[in-house]
C-alpha cells in the first residue's frame, strides 16, 4: 500500500527551557481539512477519527523520526528522534528530541519550521457524505514519519512547545526483557563481588 503523505498547518511555538526537544500535534483529530495530494490540481475532504493512530501511541513510536521535509537522502534530512507518542483531545501529540548538530536543528529550536506533515500508511478509511462534501476519515493509521517544514496545510498540526528534555519513565513495553536484564545484572554483581 503506497504511503500518504499529509501536509497541514501548524500552531504558534513557545520556547521553554534549553528548547532542544519539541513537541506538538502531528495529527489534529475530528477536524475535516480540504486538502490534495498532487500539488492542488485536485482537493478533496479528509479527517482524521480519534484514535486513528493508537496501535503507535500503544508501541511508543520509537521508530518515528522527525525529518526535514519528505524528499531526499535520511541522513541529511534527519532532524530528530522520537521521543514518544500520546493521544489528547485535540489529536495525536508527538515529542522529538533535535539532534543538535543537523543544520536545521536551531531553526527547529527557533521556531522557523513549526509545521509538521505526516507520512503514514492508511489502513482502514471510510467516506462520509455531511452535507455539500464527502468527507474521507481516517480510521487506522501508521505514522512513518514526521517532517518538518515552514507552512504545512492542516490547521493546529505542529510544533505547540520547545522545552528542556525531561525524562518521564513510564510503564515498560518489553517488561520480560527488563527482568532478564535485571536478572543479568544481578548475576553480574555477584559475580564481580566473588572476583
Amino acid at each position: 500500500m503506497p504511503e500518504l503523505m499529509i501536509e497541514r498547518s501548524a500552531a504558534a511555538m513557545e520556547p521553554t527551557g534549553d528548547g532542544w526537544t519539541v513537541e506538538g500535534l502531528a495529527v489534529p483529530y475530528d477536524t475535516p481539512t480540504q486538502v490534495s495530494d498532487d500539488g492542488g490540481a485536485t482537493t478533496y475532504w479528509e479527517g482524521f477519527s480519534r484514535g486513528a493512530y493508537q496501535r503507535d501511541v500503544v508501541k511508543g513510536g520509537r521508530w518515528v523520526n522527525l525529518m526535514l521535509g519528505h524528499v531526499g537522502d535520511d541522513g541529511e534530512r534527519f532532524l530528530g528522534r522520537c521521543m514518544g507518542l500520546a493521544e489528547s483531545v485535540a489529536g495525536l501529540v508527538a515529542t522529538f528530541r533535535l539532534d543538535r548538530s543537523h543544520p536545521q536543528a536551531e531553526a527547529a529550536r527557533a521556531g522557523e519550521l513549526r509545521g509538521w506533515s505526516v507520512s503514514a500508511r492508511v489502513y482502514r478509511s471510510r467516506s462520509v457524505d455531511e452535507g455539500d462534501r464527502r468527507i474521507v476519515w481516517r480510521e487506522v493509521c501508521g505514522l512513518s514519519h514526521v517532517a518538518a517544514t515552514a507552512a504545512p496545510q492542516y490547521a493546529g498540526a505542529g510544533v505547540a512547545v520547545a522545552r528542556e528534555h525531561v525524562l518521564i519513565v513510564g510503564p515498560s513495553a518489553t517488561p520480560r526483557l527488563d527482568q532478564a536484564r535485571a536478572f543479568l545484572d544481578e548475576l553480574k554483581a555477584i559475580r564481580s563481588a566473588h572476583a
